[in-house]
């Protein structure tokens, strides 16, 4: 009797668990957000089309992991509002909306979606 009790009660909670992680699957976004899918694409355009390429700051084989950290990390000092010391300080500032930046009149914050891809792509 306590067996089938127990094979009850764990057929339930299976049950339970799998109805909700199906309704909490999905990437629908509140508000104006975008999909993690959008943010990753955009941030790899925008990384290889300002960031990185022939007449970027950075150049294709300049990108690596530890680079990608440091890029990562002067991002993030970005939004603690101190001044640029590192040459990724620097680099970033083509992106939106960066001092150096061009194209900017859509209002996309181009630093975060760089940011994005690059912790995605480098597991950071």
């Amino acid at each position: 009797m306590k067996h089938r009790i127990s094979i009850f009660i764990l057929v339930i909670a299976g049950s339970l668990f799998i109805y909700a992680s199906a309704h909490a699957s999905g990437s629908a976004a509140a508000g104006q957000g975008i999909s993690a899918k959008s943010a990753y694409t955009q941030g790899k355009a925008i990384t290889f089309n300002k960031l990185v390429c022939s007449s970027c700051p950075l150049k294709k084989g300049d990108l690596d992991r530890d680079r990608a950290m440091s890029l990562k990390n002067s991002l993030e000092a970005r939004n603690m509002s101190q001044n640029a010391t590192t040459q990724d300080d620097k680099a970033i500032q083509v992106l939106c909306p960066g001092s150096s930046a061009t194209g900017c009149e859509s209002g996309v914050d181009e630093q975060e979606l760089v940011k994005y891809y690059l912790m995605r792509r480098y597991n950071l």
